[in-house]
């Protein structure tokens, strides 16, 4: 049975804009994500003085479509055979098994002169040899529209809805379950940004619901995840200005909502609270060198339940990029930040990440990117933690404009403190994939 999803609140709304990536990942990310509420506003850096190997443009490899009127339709399909060395991701009962990805997409995009709406449709559908109870159908549609009420206010309306899965290295989520923990997303969202000479207002509205299944494991009943199932009501704001065309400083303030459905499992109340978080910092993008975005702050959540205690505490968001050649791009990203905890009574928990990835153009169609990610989950109320790392390596060869191949290696691995975090693992996961488009 499906219930509404309420993933860990990110009580700090992160900045940073992501990275361009090949549709395949992309749509990976999407359903299998270590993410479960992104960034409302992004504060951009983005100058065009730099341009990242993921960035640059490759005319001779763009796809080219189908016209449809004013719109442009573009259809691709990504195949992807695997392994998996602990396909329960535990290593209590550790075993091997193939599996493949198949992930159709769809966009219908406008090439209006003012104006843009943008329709995309995709899935993620992962079938495993043996364990087929791991087996899932991902899918995400989109809608987004922007509105240039003028040459200094644009709006923004971003509409989704997706059936999507928790990556076991993601958030405090229990790993040695036997399916994989899902949940339904649906999301709305407005923005709008108004600049006024060297100073940009950005204004952000969203409402996000979640319903997740039920878990299941091997020895010990199922899990009903419905005291997750929650609504999101958020809203942020930013001001930037500009003190020079490489160098700005911004201030951001973000409040949020949280209204769960049901009581805990044990029959405590659940985790509604309010929440909010300053920023301060800046983003710069200077000429051959770097760019990037540098933030600190306080965030603060407020539970409503004496049961579980406020959390407060230092926040931080950091991207900056380095471009020690044109041809290799080298990224580091730190958070520090409060969220929801999602198991047992307790209230919340620092989410700790640091990241680097490093991206190199061998030829205009091959790019090797190497990446490594360290994480810390710290809890408030118990001298719990859980300790995360992922290393990956990837390769990516765009043969023609329409076909792609790709590989994949990544080794991961969670090691939980306490006795109601689940189970320590470590995962050897391998692809290769083919991609067609139009």
């Amino acid at each position: 049975m499906h219930r509404k999803a309420a993933p860990r609140l990110m009580a700090l709304a992160g900045f940073g804009a992501v990275l361009g990536a090949p549709v395949g990942q992309a749509m990976a990310q999407a359903s299998n994500s270590t993410t479960l509420i992104q960034p409302v506003i992004s504060p951009d850096f983005r100058r065009d003085r730099n341009v990242s190997v993921l960035e640059r443009p490759h005319p001779d490899f763009d796809p080219l479509g189908y016209r449809l009127g004013s719109f442009l339709v573009n259809p691709a399909l990504t195949v992807s055979p695997g392994f998996t060395s602990n396909v329960y991701t535990d290593n209590a009962n550790k075993k091997s098994d193939f599996f493949l990805i198949t992930q159709p997409s769809l966009s219908l995009t406008s090439d209006w002169n003012v104006h843009r709406l943008r329709l995309v449709a995709s899935g993620d559908i992962r079938r495993y040899a043996k364990a087929t109870v791991r087996n899932q159908n991902g899918w995400s549609t989109s809608v987004t529209g922007r509105l240039d009420v003028s040459q200094d206010l644009v709006v923004d309306l971003i509409g989704e809805a997706g059936r999507r899965f928790e990556s076991p290295f993601a958030d405090d989520v229990v790993a040695n379950t036997t399916n994989v923990s899902s949940y339904l997303q649906t999301m709305l969202n407005a923005r709008a940004t108004y600049k006024m000479g060297r100073t940009r207002f950005v204004g952000g509205l969203e409402r996000s619901t979640f319903e997740f299944n039920s878990v299941d494991f091997i020895d010990r009943p199922s899990r009903d995840q419905g005291f997750r199932d929650r609504t999101m009501d958020r809203i942020t704001g930013i001001a930037d200005f500009a003190l020079s065309p490489s160098l700005s400083l911004y201030a951001e303030l973000i409040y949020d909502r949280n209204e769960y459905d049901t009581l805990l499992a044990n029959g405590n109340p659940n985790r509604d609270s309010n929440g909010y978080a300053i920023i301060g910092g800046t983003n710069f993008d200077l000429a051959g060198l770097m760019r990037g975005s540098v933030g600190v702050g306080y965030s603060r959540r407020d539970y409503k339940s004496e049961l579980y205690p406020d959390a407060k505490g230092l926040s931080v968001e950091a991207e900056v990029e380095f471009f020690p050649s044109p041809i290799t791009t080298v990224g580091i990203t730190a958070r520090r930040q409060i969220q929801d905890a999602a198991l047992g009574s307790t209230s919340a928990y620092s989410d700790n990440r640091v990241g680097v990835r490093i991206d190199h153009e061998f030829l205009e169609n091959l790019i090797i990117s190497t990446t490594a990610d360290i994480t810390r989950r710290d809890y408030f109320e118990s001298p719990q933690y859980t300790d995360v790392l992922s290393v990956a390596t990837e390769a990516r060869f765009q043969m023609t404009r329409g076909l792609s191949f790709g590989g994949n290696l990544r080794y991961g691995s969670s090691r939980p403190h306490g006795s109601s975090l689940g189970r320590s693992f470590d995962e050897f996961r391998a692809t290769i994939s083919v991609r067609i488009r139009r």
